[in-house]
């Protein structure tokens, strides 16, 4: 089996993908990290929301049974029939 040596350009060469390898796998990792970060706050505005349209509807079931159906002004503060 035949050596032959590298010159000093192929190795730096090497040395420098091997280099700009270690700092994309870096900037991937963190990359990833920051997708479950995000995807962890997303889950939890979700059930947030799922919270708030139950918090909604059983507002509106409320408000329909004391007043029955029409409309609310909010700024005023009054209710409206619609019959």
């Amino acid at each position: 089996m035949e050596t032959k040596v590298l010159t000093q350009e192929e190795l730096q060469q090497i040395k420098d993908v091997q280099q700009e390898r270690l700092t994309l796998t870096d900037q991937f990792g963190i990359i990833e990290y920051n997708i479950q970060d995000l995807e962890q706050q997303k889950s939890q505005l979700v059930s947030r929301l799922v919270a708030l349209k139950q918090k909604e509807i059983e507002l509106g079931n409320m408000l329909q049974e004391k007043y029955g159906d029409g409309t609310i002004n909010i700024e005023k503060g009054e209710f409206t029939s619609s019959s």
